[in-house]
């Protein structure tokens, strides 16, 4: 590239010079009577120093090496922008990217902000700047880029003074997400649901105001989007927070009776274990002791007397196993009395009834599997 400058000084220096010498100051073309001017002298209005004609302060102007002043400084910035502080530069910048915002050159504006947070990221200037940032994403839907912008003023600029505003910018790029917003690939072609991106966000704006007013809506909107993932763990973990740390929030029935479904959904049948039949049944109770009056009640109750059932038919299936198969009526007995105590009404309660009478009574089960067992002579 400095060739190339070179050789162009060169060519125009010779074009000069050969202009300056060889055609004469006032030469006239008077052909046909038509009188044309060729030239004019360059030292007629050439710059002088004591009276004597100074040459190279008329001659053709340089080209510089430095790519900073090609463009020339900016007439927003003011000449004496190099002569600032690196905080009043800094101030100087964002007053511009406001102003550019203003004016609807969003892309401008966005490029000055970089500018502040890439060059002056030590001043207090840099967290509005990255504000700044943030909201010019969420103008352009760039919802992912707007929470990461307003993580950065949160992390590196806590004296920042909109710290709610900031939670709140935050919260709403996390819905904008949770909703179904998608970014864009090669910035046409719509890009994939951000589902993950959307729960993260939503775990951090607990971690940053874990007792500001959206904690307990974050958690709740985490627990549903782990649910549509089919993440069953994280669903259980955020809800169970929600109950536990903001016992007082509005969204605490809705958390308990959810986080009751979510067990009630793991609970693969009588003969399985019962750990998550224990913890639905224990949520559903909690529900209905806590709030009576809520509209999910006849949901809840229906679903505590499934999971009633479901712990009964577990306990007659462990007694009839013991009395059938393993001779020890104590222990029949044991089983067959918690499924009666579990669901009372249940049809399974009456099985277990029927199988203490005969126990009771003495009468002894009779199957093929025992028979062979005592011709082998096998206990």
């Amino acid at each position: 590239m400095k060739h190339r400058i070179f050789i162009l000084r060169a060519l125009l220096l010779l074009t000069g010079f050969g202009i300056a010498h060889f055609t004469p100051a006032h030469a006239e073309d008077t052909s046909e009577g038509i009188a044309v001017e060729v030239g004019a002298d360059p030292s007629v209005n050439a710059p002088t120093r004591g009276g004597d004609l100074v040459e190279d302060d008329w001659d053709l102007p340089g080209i510089s090496l430095d790519p900073s002043t090609w463009r020339g400084r900016s007439p927003k910035l003011g000449d004496d922008f190099d002569n600032l502080t690196p905080t009043q530069q800094a101030e100087r910048l964002l007053a511009v990217a406001f102003a550019q915002a203003e004016a609807g050159q969003l892309r401008s504006s966005r490029r000055t902000a970089r500018r502040i947070t890439r060059n002056y990221a030590l001043t207090d200037t840099a967290g509005e700047a990255w504000f700044l940032k943030g909201t010019l994403w969420m103008t352009r839907a760039r919802w992912d880029r707007a929470f990461d912008a307003f993580q950065k003023v949160i992390e590196e600029y806590p004296a920042f003074e909109a710290f709610d505003t900031v939670i709140r910018k935050q919260f709403d790029s996390a819905t904008a997400m949770m909703e179904g917003a998608r970014g864009r690939i090669f910035w046409v072609f719509p890009g994939f649901r951000q589902n993950e991106k959307a729960r993260n966000s939503f775990e951090q704006i607990v971690r940053n105001a874990p007792y500001s007013d959206f904690a307990p809506l974050a958690l709740m909107n985490a627990a549903i989007i782990a649910q549509r993932q089919g993440k069953t763990d994280a669903e259980i973990d955020a809800l169970d927070r929600l109950i536990n740390f903001y016992a007082d929030s509005v969204l605490a029935p809705d958390a308990y009776f959810a986080l009751a479904e979510s067990f009630a959904d793991l609970v693969r049948g009588p003969a399985y274990d019962q750990g998550s039949t224990r913890e639905a049944i224990s949520y559903f109770e909690d529900f209905l002791i806590l709030f009576p009056r809520s509209p999910d009640v006849p949901a809840a109750e229906a679903g505590l007397s499934d999971m009633m059932e479901i712990l009964a038919e577990s306990r007659l299936s462990i007694g009839d196993f013991y009395y059938f198969y393993r001779n020890n009526n104590t222990a029949a007995l044991i089983f067959y009395n918690e499924a009666i105590t579990v669901a009372p009404q249940s049809s399974t309660a009456t099985q277990a009834r029927q199988r203490i009478e005969d126990i009771e009574r003495g009468v002894q089960p009779v199957l093929g599997n025992r028979i062979l067992r005592r011709l082998l002579f096998v206990n």
